[in-house]
């Protein structure tokens, strides 16, 4: 298509942007119901261009060559969303443009220079955003499955032609237009999502690539997965085998707290790509009852664990973990949620009609542990097949336990012999503080010793 100006391009426009899509799987298929919302997008509305990508548009320019802003910034500020972090991609081999930013007082970080990448950040950091990650135009010399040996291009044809999918090959140029070389704004106000190419082949480049079809799949697919890119994802599913338990574990985290992740879960299990990615086989079902998980709030760090913990086979805790080389901070959550979130337990978590007190004495000894109890609710209430609610969940995560009033050096003190049997007799006593309400006194617990 080219280039075209932004406001001139949206104009009047409409754009269909998929909002919801509900789970529901039937034998190899996966139906889902996709709501359309029409958004008159204003012709005033331009990309917001931070001071660092601008700084960088003009050192690109006066060097004589060229940056744009690309990929899923551009994408969802088009499809009406808020764009995330922004990447740029500039027509000079990276390190004459890691030069040329340094001298002009910019902090460069090699983070993939053998990639093409560096990260970029203003001087003292005051900038917004933080960092911008930048890449040089470049066409792929080789792959295998993982990483990609690149060659620097000046050509933003080629530079568009290696990438994933038609709606990331937007790019803002300096002067606010948007190029659009593989028509991706059209596929994007249609709702597909298409490989760039050949599918195959660009899954075979990077099989990561099939996860994250799955991932973009409910938001930007409402007219349904592309046949192509379902045919390439079975037929190409056993290269993620080969996928670093790291990479598996970023996009995860990603997908699992995203609207639509049941769609995207059981389009991964259509395919065959969660028993080679994760060596296991999922079920999407549960998710459900699940609400999108708020990425900024008390479950930013785990609400993805949880949803894990729904779609793994119970007891499968250790194994997912060994794969995805998760923390071991994160391989014990994954495993409390899946061992704590039983059904029995979500009526003593639910929301009481009128006595807090219930789930304050089911979650004592949770928060005392150190474990997120709303996660714990959120798993449990799921597995009953209830809808999960997240304000209380947050609740149950938020709430600060009052602090039992005794310790193992009062039972010293009265002439309790330190060993296992004092450490019994501290859980008896606090366990009789907890069904109390927590409003026995020290010295009514000491009384009875």
């Amino acid at each position: 298509m080219g280039r075209f100006h932004l406001a001139a391009s949206r104009k009047a426009a409409r754009v269909m942007v998929p909002r919801v899509m509900s789970t529901r799987v039937m034998s190899t298929r996966v139906m889902a119901t996709r709501v359309m919302v029409d958004r008159v997008m204003e012709d005033s509305d331009g990309f917001p261009i931070p001071p660092l990508a601008q700084q960088i548009f003009a050192l690109a320019t006066d060097a004589g060559s060229e940056a744009r802003i690309v990929g899923g910034a551009v994408r969802d500020f088009l499809a009406g969303r808020q764009p995330g972090d922004i990447d740029m991609a500039v027509a000079m081999p990276i390190e004459q443009a890691a030069e040329i930013f340094r001298k002009a007082g910019l902090r460069v970080i090699e983070t993939g220079l053998r990639h093409g990448t560096v990260t970029v950040r203003a001087a003292g950091g005051a900038s917004a955003p933080a960092a911008i990650e930048v890449t040089q135009t470049r066409i792929d010399v080789d792959t295998d499955g993982r990483h990609a040996t690149i060659a620097f291009s000046a050509d933003w044809q080629q530079d568009a032609n290696r990438r994933d999918f038609t709606i990331n090959a937007l790019y803002v140029c300096a002067d606010g237009s948007i190029a659009d070389p593989l028509d991706g704004e059209a596929d994007l106000r249609g709702g597909r999502l298409r490989f760039v190419g050949d599918a195959g082949q660009r899954v075979r480049e990077d099989a990561l690539r099939m996860l994250r079809y799955c991932r973009l799949m409910p938001t930007f697919a409402s007219a349904g997965p592309d046949p192509e890119a379902v045919a390439a994802l079975r037929a190409h599913a056993g290269l993620a085998t080969a996928l670093s338990g790291e990479r598996v574990a970023s996009e995860l985290a990603r997908l699992l707290v995203a609207p639509g992740a049941g769609d995207a879960i059981a389009l991964m299990r259509d395919c065959g790509v969660d028993r080679a990615a994760l060596g296991l086989s999922v079920d999407p079902s549960l998710l459900a009852h699940m609400p999108p998980i708020d990425p900024a709030g008390p479950f930013a760090a785990e609400g993805w664990l949880a949803a894990l913990a729904l779609i793994m086979p119970s007891g499968s805790a250790q194994p997912l973990a060994d794969r995805l080389r998760l923390s071991r901070r994160d391989a014990k959550s994954l495993s409390m949620f899946d061992q704590l979130g039983k059904p029995q337990l979500a009526p003593q978590l639910a929301p009481p009609p009128d006595d807090p007190t219930i789930w304050q004495r089911a979650i004592w000894p949770l928060r005392r542990d150190g474990v997120n109890a709303g996660l714990v609710y959120v798993v449990a209430t799921a597995r009953t097949g209830g809808d999960v609610d997240l304000a209380h969940a947050a609740t149950l995560a938020c709430w600060d336990p009052p602090k039992c009033p005794i310790s193992g050096t009062d039972l010293l003190s009265h002439g309790v012999d330190n060993g296992p049997a004092l450490g019994q007799m501290l859980d008896t006593l606090e366990q009789k503080w907890v069904d109390s309400s927590f409003t026995l006194t020290r010295k009514e617990l000491l009384a009875g010793l």
